[in-house]
């Protein structure tokens, strides 16, 4: 710092850079662009381990003179001499060479953490705290380079926390171990690796399938992103320029970021705590799951409340109230009284602190004080900026943020109006820019604007805001989200208020969406061209043509929306036959790349953002591995499609269609469904026992989630197979070898207990995914699936839905709003706005329609234009293609796509795929083409659309009139000339094309049409042929229902759905199915597939002879006389009345269920109730008497009291085929409820045969 020569004023003026005034800012300057370009990477890791960030040693330049030295300047300078003359400067700037650089660092951050060991710990503690994923990936670099470093760290740690950390220590030593001494190989070969797994290859570092660390910048707003993320996710491309939130005042901001009790009482009910501030209230229905719930979820509409400023006479203050009740004392024991459970001292802190700097309520404050009258009116206007800031500038609200409204004075509809006293509540706007603040006082503490409509969109090249183009509530929120770079996002340190917030903005920014729709269907109408022009030529009124438009299939999530996505999926079965794969992909909280990024004290659920943006990249990269990679081979078709578990954890269905296919042999090398052997593959055995052994449920675990009726509603445990076996329906038996066969088992903890794991409870999976992604990742076989239309239905049916009925059943709006579930994880996920399905190839839409019968749509304005130019459909362009183009004419309507493009209206040729042999200027892709369906009821339309899948090329509708070269009246006709109608082929072509796409109920619907109206020749054969998908649904039901039965399509199905065939042919035609010549229908059997009859025909055999066998002999010789005695009667039919009575704990319970299983295990029907349900669940099988025998509930009211069992029903059918009765604690019991069976039981004029 001192120039070598004074005379010289060009030294002088260099070396004023580095005067005492200005030296500490440019040492800081430079450590910090040193640090950007990497220069102290070398340092990292000894930083995270003792000392505090590099921009502290600029601060403490007196304790640490050499490393000041070196990080005052960028490296690439102090390299380099300025003067190449001077000895001077070369003989100093030796020290700074290549070679002793990195060891004169080490020595200096040796020395300073010697010299200054507490101030050393206690920065390195605050940078830890404010940079932990730094700190998370220097502590991981040194483990990984200082192995002896950390089992040495381990070993202290050990004894200072032997009963805490000796498990977990020891397995986390073994796995360190032998991942270190295992030879790995790296990944070469992808194409067809999941044929070929080898546990020796390192699959999961291979780069290929890493997604990298957060650690790129957006260059607009500074935003961390992953590689994989797009560049608009964050600002959209800088677009969206918010000022950035200031940090909480104190105490909010200790509270949420220390670590003592305090601190942890007030994040573990810190939603009662901002429940205690918000000035208004929050409408919603919450949804628990019960036990554990690591997420927020709703169902409905959401809103917020508004009521008066002060309360009604004798009326308790609530919500915004409470801040002007004049005494602090009274205030925090209205807030305590509120909600008993928390800290008075805390609110008291917090109620401080919002008096003090919450802009709002000063403003309501100083509003109030200058009236003089008791009734006024207080407006917060939706729009109001701060005084002079720029438009694009959103900082904490003015002072003077609410107005006295004045008697005549006009309002927006989205403005806040308060009444000084009212008992009303008032809906705030989901616009309004205090929608936020008002409801999350904590979140907001200082009164910041949230989102309103009119915030102008930012141009970043020439850095103005354009008045015209608004930001949107999606892009707001993502905006957000997002973490910067030295800037701290507040919003994520809540908790679950965070998890409510995300929701509650979520549904505001969908609500403004369907608003749109809803607000646009006074003005956009639809209807028919022809019947649109002759309304509007009978001098009609545009108001009274048309139907109303709701909630359109580009509207994402939409029942439309989903059901075009089913269609697009049965063009793929249609074209390549049924799907080879089915997977299911399910996020995993405890990845490294989520936890790295967690704040202190953090866990995953606390952190959606993170968990739907990793798990998002983490499904990009096992697609490219799957359809670029060809781990299974060529994909030639993929569809997936997002959902999220009732938890809130999001997980993906993906069908994959192979262009090879899978033989039976191929099975057992890409699917398992057994436990791996850690000592061959120590790596693949802890993530399938983490994460695919299902449950466990049933006995060791009987409230885990899927169980439903006391049963696995996933059927497990499945049963011990020693090969794997496939058939003609369903997925394969995978092999499950018995520990006696060699199969292994693990113990793991269930419920404070250990138990012991075998193979029937793994899910099964590819060992290969399932090694690289480290996650629950179920893979099938589903090639052999029947039922394939209920596959493709089932990753296509979108979120949760509640079922409920509507006072305008076609609102559409209103019934999706109404009905939808919103959790966390799917509302991050969609203001992030990642696409939920994805489908390759593209499927393009063909409208199908009669002439001038396309669909228009219309408003006042421009329906004089739509009658003079009616805009083109796929139909008519195809007609106008066919004029033009000598290709076009050799195709049929469904092969367009594959050769053009649809654009402005128009085919166009394609510019990329395949050349066509002998057509140089055509290409080929992929892209499939989908006919709209059409309803035989609709006739000339109906064979329109033969007429189309069977004539190539056609100009006009006339040319599809053309048969033999002889014109036709009607496109009916023009079949019929074809010969396409000869016969009843055509119906059963109908019928198997509707078996494609169309639910079983609607195929019913159509074999009514065509038997009652289409004149058809064999009804009978056409049944015969095409029964098994008319009754898909019964059978799949009775299926999903009763897993455990071997149910086949039988006469019982076949029996049902014919029943709902005549139901419905009766109430169109008034005639059975016995005039069409099918025999008579025999309703009875029904009863053999009603939930009641099936529910005790369902218990598994197997089960129930192993328990017999196991416990017979443990009978005590006076069970044992029981037993034989009722068992006897039981199978000689004598009818016998036994009463058991024991002391307690000497065995009943264990008798009546040994019983249970002996009937049982014989295919007995026995039923067992008990007079509570608390006794009923101690029994196999048992429920209370009131629910199996229908018992009234007046019993002591009626002197007759019956069973309110009708004739011919199920539950009659059940107590006919019954064994054996066990009523349970009978004495407890009503005496009309015994009078009652045996009264129904007695019944002579019933035809049962008791």
């Amino acid at each position: 710092s001192t120039p070598t020569n004074k005379n010289s004023n060009k030294r002088k003026k260099s070396c004023t850079r580095f005067t005492d005034r200005n030296k500490k800012q440019k040492n800081t300057e430079a450590v910090k662009k040193c640090t950007d370009e990497g220069h102290f990477e070398i340092l990292k890791p000894v930083l995270s381990a003792d000392t505090p960030p590099l921009s502290f040693f600029s601060s403490q330049e007196k304790h640490f003179p050499p490393l000041l030295a070196t990080v005052s300047r960028p490296l690439s300078e102090s390299s380099t001499p300025t003067n190449k003359n001077s000895n001077k400067r070369k003989k100093s700037r030796a020290r700074f060479t290549d070679r002793n650089k990195k060891q004169k660092n080490r020595e200096a951050v040796k020395k300073y953490t010697k010299e200054n060991p507490k101030l050393n710990k206690e920065c390195v503690k605050r940078y830890n705290k404010k940079k932990p994923e730094v700190h998370k990936e220097c502590v991981k670099r040194c483990r990984k380079k200082k192995l002896e470093i950390m089992m040495e760290s381990v070993n202290t740690n050990t004894v200072l926390n032997d009963s805490v950390m000796s498990e977990s220590i020891n397995t986390s030593q073994n796995t360190v171990l032998n991942d270190r001494e295992r030879a790995v190989l790296p990944w070469k070969k992808l194409e067809n690796s999941a044929f070929h797994y080898n546990p020796d290859i390192s699959y999961e570092t291979n780069a290929y399938v890493s997604i990298g660390s957060m650690s790129l910048e957006c260059t607009h707003c500074h935003a961390l992103k992953w590689k994989g993320e797009s560049p608009g996710l964050c600002c959209c491309s800088g677009k969206v320029k918010l000022e950035p939130l200031l940090e909480p005042p104190q105490p909010l901001y200790d509270l949420l970021t220390g670590t003592e009790d305090r601190s942890k009482e007030f994040l573990s009910n810190i939603r009662s705590y901002n429940s205690a501030f918000q000035m208004t209230s929050f409408g919603a229905q919450i949804v628990s799951e019960g036990n554990f719930m690591p997420t927020f979820k709703i169902q409905g509409q959401c809103y917020h409340l508004a009521g008066s400023l002060m309360p009604l006479p004798e009326s308790q203050p609530r919500f915004l109230q409470i801040y002007f009740m004049g005494d602090e004392t009274l205030e925090i024991n209205q807030r305590c009284n509120n909600f008993p459970h928390i800290q008075p001292d805390i609110v008291h802190d917090l109620q401080f602190m919002l008096h003090q700097h919450n802009s709002y309520i000063q403003s309501f404050k100083s509003a109030m004080e200058k009236q003089t009258s008791d009734n006024y009116k207080v407006i917060i206007n939706a729009d109001k900026r701060p005084v002079q800031e720029h438009a694009g500038r959103f900082n904490s609200p003015s002072t003077n943020e609410v107005a006295i409204l004045i008697v005549g004075q006009q309002f927006e509809k989205r403005d806040i109006v308060l009444e000084s006293r009212n008992d009303g509540l008032k809906r705030v706007s989901e616009l309004h820019r205090a929608y936020d603040a008002l409801q999350y006082p904590l979140l907001y503490p200082r009164g910041e604007d949230g989102y309103c409509i009119n915030i102008p969109q930012y141009d970043p090249k020439s850095s103005q805001f354009h008045s015209k183009n608004t930001v949107s509530a999606i892009e707001f929120y993502a905006y957000r989200l997002m973490i910067r770079r030295n800037e701290e996002n507040h919003l994520h340190l809540f908790k679950n208020l965070s998890n409510q917030y995300w929701v509650d903005v979520y549904a505001k920014a969908e609500t403004e969406r369907l608003n749109w729709y809803r607000n646009n269907q006074k003005t956009l109408r639809a209807d028919n061209y022809n019947e649109l022009k002759d309304a509007l030529e009978k001098d009609g009124h545009v108001q009274n043509v048309g139907q109303m438009v709701v909630l359109p299939a580009t509207f994402t999530g939409g029942p439309r929306y989903m059901h075009e996505r089913m269609q697009d999926a049965m063009t793929y079965v249609r074209k390549f036959g049924r799907p080879d794969l089915f997977v299911t992909f399910t996020c995993n909280p405890k990845w490294s790349e989520v936890s790295d990024y967690l704040f202190p004290g953090q866990q995953s659920h606390d952190r959606h953002d993170i968990v739907c943006r990793v798990f998002r990249l983490k499904v990009n990269s096992l697609m490219k591995l799957i359809v670029k990679g060809q781990v299974f081979g060529t994909v030639i078709c993929h569809m997936y499609s997002f959902e999220w578990q009732k938890r809130g954890l999001p997980h993906v269905h993906i069908l994959l269609w192979l262009e090879k296919k899978l033989s039976p042999n191929e099975i057992d090398s890409i699917i398992r469904a057994e436990i791996p052997d850690p000592s061959s593959d120590p790596i693949l055995h802890n993530i399938i026992v983490k994460n695919m052994i299902h449950g466990p449920c049933g006995a060791l675990n009987r409230s885990s989630p899927c169980m439903k009726d006391r049963k696995c509603s996933k059927r497990y445990p499945r049963g011990f197979t020693s090969v794997t076996k496939t058939g003609d329906d369903g997925y394969p038996t995978y092999m499950r070898r018995s520990p006696e066969e060699g199969g292994l088992s693990v113990q793991i903890k269930v419920r404070g207990g250990m138990v012991t794991i075998d193979n029937r409870w793994v899910v099964p999976y590819c060992p290969l995914l399932s090694r690289v992604f480290n996650a629950h990742i179920n893979v099938e076989f589903c090639n052999s699936v029947k039922s394939i239309k209920y596959l493709c239905k089932y990753i296509n049916k979108g979120s949760d839905q509640a079922a409920f009925a509507l006072k305008n059943e076609r609102d559409e709006i209103e019934r999706y709003q109404v009905g939808r579930y919103i959790s966390t994880s799917e509302a991050i996920f969609r203001i992030f706005a990642f696409n939920i399905h994805s489908r390759s190839p593209a499927v393009e839409q063909l409208s199908v329609h009669l002439e001038n019968g396309q669909r228009v749509y219309f408003n006042e304005r421009n329906v004089a234009d739509r009658i003079s130019n009616p805009p083109n459909t796929t139909l008519t362009a195809f007609f106008k293609l066919c004029q033009i183009d000598d290709f076009a004419k050799t195709l049929l309507y469904h092969e367009v796509p594959t050769y053009y493009t649809w654009r402005d209206n128009c085919f166009h040729r394609r510019k990329q795929g395949s050349v066509v042999p002998q057509y140089p200027g055509i290409r080929q892709s992929n892209a499939l083409g989908r006919v709209y369906t059409v309803h035989p009821h609709h006739s000339e339309c109906y064979h329109l659309r033969l007429l189309l899948h069977k004539i190539r090329g056609p100009t006009c509708f006339q040319d599809l009139k053309i048969a033999n070269g002889v014109r036709c009246d009607t496109f009916q006709a023009t079949c019929r000339a074809l010969g396409m109608l000869e016969d009843d082929n055509h119906w059963h072509e109908t019928m198997t094309d509707a078996a494609i796409s169309e639910s079983p109920a609607m195929m019913r619907d159509l074999f009514v049409i065509i038997i009652g109206f289409c004149h058809i020749s064999d009804p009978l054969l056409l049944w015969e042929k095409h029964k098994d998908k008319l009754t898909e649904d019964i059978f799949f039901e009775l299926r999903q229902r009763f897993p455990d039965i071997p149910v086949q399509q039988d006469d019982r199905v076949y029996c049902k759905g014919l029943i709902c065939i005549e139901n419905k042919l009766f109430s169109l035609t008034s005639k059975t199915l016995a005039q069409f010549g099918f025999p008579p229908l025999q309703r009875d059997p029904l009863q053999l597939l009603e939930s009641e009859y099936l529910r005790e025909t369902s218990y598994n055999v197997e089960e129930s002879r192993k328990f017999v066998e196991e416990n017979e002999g443990k009978l005590a010789s006076e069970q044992g006389i029981a037993y034989l005695d009722i068992l006897k009667s039981v199978d000689q039919r004598e009818g016998k009345l036994f009463f058991l009575d024991a002391p307690g704990g000497t065995g009943k319970t264990f008798l009546i269920n040994l019983i249970l299983a002996k009937m049982r295990s014989n295919k007995q029907i026995a039923v067992a109730v008990a007079s509570s349900g608390i006794a009923a669940t101690l029994l196999e099988g048992g429920r209370t008497a009131h629910a199996a025998f229908k018992l009234p509930l007046n019993l002591g009211f009626s002197e007759s009291p019956t069973c309110n069992i009708k004739k011919g029903t199920a539950v009659a059918k059940v107590l006919t085929d019954a064994s054996i009765i066990i009523w349970d604690e009978c004495t407890m019991s009503h005496k009309g409820g015994l009078d009652a069976l045996d009264r129904t039981l007695r019944d002579r004029g019933s035809s049962w045969e008791v």
